[in-house]
């Protein structure tokens, strides 16, 4: 009978036991369903506009040949040298008018020496040789007026327009389009385009990411330009019918010069002048006067006090507190805690 009585009282034990452990096991996967079921919302990326550019200097200008003032010339600067405004560039040499000038030399020295041979006349008086000579004197003179003339058409020059790196190319050219030097100055810029569905994106100033394709260097600028007369048209990648896009010229101007160069490929990021983030009203809640959400970071919740500027719909607008990319709870409760597990 007491034997009975024992069994009987183990059996009761495992009946508990057994019931207890089943609520238990309940208990947790219903916990974990829970913090399976919390659904997540990524505050996303604000979209960006990208622009693609070359750099380019501020100012530049090609000297061509020209014809007009002369065949020889002499290039007074050498390949790479910096030079100031105002400085000498080139020099021509008009032959045509040299050899004016050598012919009207000749014909002064000629009248010099019948003008001696006046003077050296013993046989007539005075002023008879005065009378003589007034012609000869009067033909030196306008003959000289002349040369000084021509002499100052032999020579003409161009200079710096600014300041600028003179650039010599190696290449021989030749024909009316001959170019003889590329002026361009020191400070550099991007010259870019951006499209016309991209064109309500950007703004004068707005701050820019570069990226120098050459180096993986990134510079800070801001569109210094956007001119409102299209450049080209382009057709639209990706429609089955075509249709055409316009490209309106931008400038980029750089804060910093180091690591660019002439000529460089970029691909400039522009920055969103907007702060703001909108989050579901459904993810804040209350503690006192403070408001906050339950960020998500490596699986587990994690408070974060915010500051909102009214709402938008079902969002609300956070001015502080949070960034792009961050993971919160889209439905946030009471019953949640910092530090809770979360799938």
């Amino acid at each position: 009978m007491k034997k009975k009585s024992i069994v009987v009282v183990v059996a009761i034990i495992l009946v508990w036991v057994a019931i207890i452990g089943f609520f238990v096991i309940k208990s947790k996967q219903k916990e974990k369903s829970e913090e399976q079921n919390i659904k997540k919302y990524t505050i996303p990326d604000e979209k960006r506009t990208f622009l693609n550019g070359v750099v380019e200097p501020t100012k530049s200008k090609v000297f061509y040949k020209d014809a007009t003032k002369g065949e020889n010339y002499t290039i007074n600067k050498e390949n790479g040298e910096f030079v100031s405004k105002g400085a000498l560039l080139i020099t021509y040499k008009n032959e045509e008018t040299s050899n004016q000038i050598t012919v009207l030399e000749d014909q002064i020295k000629e009248l010099e020496k019948e003008k001696n041979n006046l003077n050296k006349a013993s046989n007539q008086s005075i002023e008879s040789q005065l009378i003589e000579k007034e012609p000869v004197e009067n033909q030196i003179k306008n003959t000289k007026k002349e040369l000084s003339k021509l002499k100052k058409q032999q020579y003409s020059y161009e200079y710096a327009p600014f300041a600028g790196i003179v650039c010599i190319s190696n290449k021989e050219q030749s024909g009316e389009n001959q170019s003889l030097l590329k002026l361009r100055s020191k400070d550099l810029y991007v010259k870019s385009q951006v499209s016309e569905r991209e064109l309500k994106n950007i703004s004068k100033d707005q701050p820019v990411e570069v990226l120098i394709l050459a180096n993986d260097k990134k510079i800070n600028g801001n569109i210094d330009q956007i001119v409102t007369e299209p450049e080209d048209q382009i057709s639209a990648v990706g429609e089955s019918t075509p249709s055409m896009i316009a490209n309106y010229p931008v400038t980029i101007k750089l804060e910093s010069q180091e690591d660019v160069v002439n000529g460089y490929h970029v691909q400039a990021k522009v920055k969103s002048d907007k702060k703001e983030l909108e989050i579901p009203t459904t993810a804040i809640q209350s503690e006192g006067d403070k408001k906050y959400v339950y960020l998500v970071k490596h699986n587990k919740l994690e408070k974060r006090f915010i500051q909102t500027k009214g709402d938008k719909g079902k969002f609300t607008i956070v001015s502080s507190g949070l960034k792009e990319k961050d993971e919160i709870v889209e439905k946030a409760n009471k019953d949640m805690k910092e530090g809770q597990e979360v799938e």
